[in-house]
């Protein structure tokens, strides 16, 4: 044998060698797949739990948050539950001097209605004790939970004693009245009448004395609405649902409890009370749902 074929026959695999590179080859390919293969699982389940880290982490943020504001509320209610404790305190202790002083000067201005001046001047000190007396009222209605006595009642009639009873707020505000003029309903007629008269004089307020007022009685055979709307600057919506909230107010003078007094009221008979959007002016829609008297 020549030099060159001993060289070739050294230099040139055999097919068995050459079966098992490849067979090598391809166990390496697939060792290779393999693992990248895992290395991706891996990946993935990484950032999956990274992910479940920061949810977790942004769960326990908004716990602490919420704790937080917890406190806050309970900070905050502690302190109104002995400011109403101490308001009720109040009211109570000025009530009784107060109806002494209504009855008062109820007997001073029929003693001077011969005298103009002396007249007015007496009308102004009794429209003062009146606003006295309904602050007190708004207090002690809020600092306890109304429990209605359902009756059935002539809404209409009621209707015309509120306004009777605001007259003196009412001032040269014109009353409209629309809808029904006469409806019977189960309510309990001193927390309506009260609600009532809180949104007749919030609405007096609005318009200054001076626009027009209208009450709409809307019963049906399941439920009843009073609608008391004014013309006067309205309520920006920004405060739509804030105006319900205790203390809430937008005049320069006033409590904020009508409102929230008068919703407690609405929804002790399981109605609502609600501000509804208008063009001009303030709706407030008041809607009670039918439900049997009872004597309680």
């Amino acid at each position: 044998m020549s030099v060159e074929a001993a060289v070739d026959r050294v230099a040139r695999p055999s097919e068995r060698q050459l079966a098992e590179l490849h067979a090598a080859f391809r166990v390496f390919t697939e060792a290779t797949t393999t693992l990248e293969e895992q290395y991706r699982e891996l990946q993935a389940y990484a950032d999956a739990l990274r992910l479940e880290l920061d949810d977790k982490k942004r769960a326990l943020d908004a716990s602490i948050e919420r704790q937080r504001c917890l406190e806050t509320q309970a900070l905050r209610h502690g302190r109104l539950a002995a400011m109403g404790e101490m308001a009720a305190t109040l009211a109570h202790e000025v009530r009784n001097p107060l109806g002494a002083m209504e009855l008062c000067i109820k007997l001073l201005v029929d003693e001077v209605r011969a005298q103009p001046s002396a007249l007015r001047l007496a009308e102004q000190v009794a429209g003062g004790v009146a606003d006295l007396n309904h602050l007190v009222t708004n207090i002690l209605d809020y600092t306890r939970l109304p429990e209605p006595r359902l009756a059935t009642t002539d809404l209409g009639a009621l209707v015309d004693e509120v306004l009777a009873a605001a007259a003196p707020a009412l001032g040269d505000v014109t009353v409209e009245r629309r809808g029904a003029r006469a409806a019977t309903w189960p309510v309990d007629r001193r927390l309506l009448a009260q609600a009532l008269h809180n949104l007749v004089r919030n609405a007096a307020e609005a318009m200054a004395g001076s626009g027009t007022l209208v009450i709409a009685l809307e019963p049906s055979p399941r439920w009843l609405r009073l609608v008391v709307a004014d013309d006067g600057p309205g309520v920006p919506a920004a405060s739509a649902e804030s105006v319900f909230t205790p203390f809430f107010t937008t005049k320069e003078r006033g409590t904020g409890l009508g409102l929230a007094v008068a919703r407690a009221a609405v929804a002790a008979h399981g109605g609502t009370l609600a501000l509804r959007p208008s063009a001009r002016g303030a709706t407030f829609v008041l809607t009670l749902p039918h439900a049997a008297p009872s004597g309680r």
